[in-house]
């Protein structure tokens, strides 16, 4: 007997399969590669500040001039913040202006507002910050939003992909010029804390990102080609940063001689912005954002509240009201083993080019 063409026991096999896959594979599927249920709790969240003042204190922030960074920066100054520093490679005027015209109107106080401007796709660029930050007395949030999001293929002047040179490697380097001068404000009982910034499209970005048996696993990521490796160029440079953000947390916690800081990635979730308008030229990143997008405001609530959060967060990711798990595929051994392979290589690749930069890496290995 046959059953549209196959035998009962054929159709029957075939039936079971199809539900194992159902019941299981996409279950692992989704939570591999695509965790669309936190996605909609993010489109959904509505964040609130959770810190009511920062009176006496100082924030840094990176990218301030764009959507998440001037949102975050015009938050900190709406409470109360005595000095702001915004940072990016576009002048920060504008953000500035805005900032003191709210406050004027709303009748508040207006914080000590610098701007700093640093060119983060190079190595040497980025060292402009290295002499500003001798200007701050304290340090008590410091943001890092710089990113950039690019489909074509380009390389710095160091010889990086761009994005693997701004969203990580320039990152990185920043992270690590700030961690020695941060220090909280006398007002301030809590700890420092420096805050990247992660997403989701760390998941899918997974595809492509099998570490080579030999040679630089970093160099691999960043010799790409255009086509579906650069289109998750952002997720895979996004992912090196979490690793790093990681292993440097771990790596300052059991140093003696490193400052007390807390060190966290926060998610602030998917928007519409200058940024990720690059995507609805792009199918699947269109239908992925439209998918998820909500306020851009609500995305910056986030992220402050990431750079405010406390002790508990340390070496963890911050969602809008709880913390979220690592991606699966940095949880197990062979992750583990790619991230002290991406600490290692940004070291070599650091200290190679900034020589300076070794007195804070020996700093993070005193036992």
């Amino acid at each position: 007997m046959v059953t549209n063409g196959l035998p009962i026991g054929t159709a029957a096999i075939a039936v079971a399969i199809a539900a194992v896959i159902l019941t299981f594979g996409l279950p692992l599927f989704f939570k591999e590669y695509f965790p669309y249920q936190t996605l909609l709790k993010q489109k959904h969240g509505r964040p609130t500040v959770t810190t009511a003042s920062y009176k006496g204190r100082t924030a840094l922030i990176t990218g301030a001039n764009g959507a998440f960074g001037s949102r975050a920066a015009g938050i900190f100054a709406s409470r109360d913040i005595d000095t702001l520093v915004l940072v990016d490679v576009m002048d920060c005027t504008g953000v500035k202006e805005k900032i003191e015209a709210d406050l004027s109107a709303a009748g508040k106080p207006i914080p000590k507002i610098l701007i700093w401007k640093v060119d983060m796709m190079s190595f040497k660029g980025c060292m402009g910050l290295a002499e500003r930050l001798r200007e701050l007395e304290y340090l008590d949030h410091a943001l890092l939003t710089a990113g950039i999001l690019s489909f074509k293929r380009k390389e710095s002047p160091d010889g990086w992909e761009t994005s693997m040179q701004v969203n990580f490697l320039s990152t990185a380097l920043v992270a690590l010029l700030l961690l020695p001068v941060m220090k909280p404000s006398p007002g301030n009982p809590n700890p420092p804390v420096l805050t990247f910034v992660t997403t989701f499209g760390i998941y899918p970005s997974s595809f492509t990102m099998s570490v080579p048996k030999q040679g630089s696993y970093i160099k691999r990521l960043s010799n790409n080609k255009d086509g579906m490796e650069q289109g998750h160029q952002y997720g895979r440079s996004k992912a090196m940063l979490l690793y790093f953000a990681r292993e440097m947390a771990a790596r300052c916690s059991a140093s003696k001689t490193a400052p007390k800081v807390t060190i966290n990635s926060a998610d602030p979730g998917t928007a519409w912005t200058p940024l990720t308008n690059a995507n609805r030229d792009q199918f699947i990143p269109r239908i992925i954002t439209q998918f998820s997008a909500r306020e851009p405001e609500f995305c910056a609530v986030a992220l402050v509240n990431g750079a405010s959060a406390s002790e508990e967060s340390h070496g963890r990711i911050v969602h809008d009201f709880d913390f979220a798990d690592y991606p699966p595929f940095t949880k197990r051994k062979s992750g583990q083993v790619a991230q002290k392979r991406v600490w290692e290589e940004t070291r070599e690749e650091l200290e190679s080019k900034i020589p300076e930069i070794r007195s804070v890496y020996s700093m993070l290995e005193a036992k």
